[in-house]
C-alpha cells in the first residue's frame, strides 16, 4: 500500500487540554514533524468534522491526548473511533496513547500497555 500521508502526526485532544498539548505540537514540529494540529489546520469556515475526517485520512500516526476533558469529548472519541476502524489492527496507520492525567483509562482504549 503507498503512503499518502500529509502528516506525520494527528493530534487529537479536548479544547480543554489546549495548554498542554499546544507545547507537544510545538515540539513536535520543531523536531520537523508535520502534525494536524487543529489551530493550525482548521480556518473560519470549514466543515470541522471534514477537515478532521481529512486529516485523520492523510496522517501516519494519531496521538490519542487521553484526559479527564478527553473521555467527556464526543470529538476526540469520533476521532480515535475513525482510525481504529479504518486500521483495527494498528498496521497501518498508528494509534499512540498519551495519558494526560491519572484519568482512568476507558472502552477499548484500556487495551493498551499502560506505563
Amino acid at each position: 500500500m503507498a503512503d499518502d500521508s500529509t502528516y506525520d502526526v494527528f493530534l487529537s485532544h479536548s479544547a480543554k487540554d489546549k495548554p498542554v498539548v499546544r507545547p507537544l505540537a510545538e515540539r513536535l514540529r520543531q523536531d520537523g514533524l508535520n502534525v494536524w494540529f487543529d489551530e493550525w489546520v482548521l480556518k473560519p469556515g470549514n466543515s470541522i468534522p471534514a477537515k478532521i475526517e481529512e486529516g485523520l485520512e492523510h496522517s501516519r500516526v494519531l496521538v490519542l491526548c487521553m484526559s479527564a476533558h478527553g473521555f467527556g469529548s464526543d470529538c476526540a472519541q469520533l476521532e480515535a473511533g475513525t482510525l481504529r476502524f479504518r486500521d483495527p489492527l494498528n498496521k497501518e496507520h498508528h494509534l499512540i496513547p498519551l495519558l494526560l492525567d491519572d484519568a482512568p483509562i476507558i472502552g477499548s482504549l484500556a487495551r493498551f500497555p499502560q506505563n
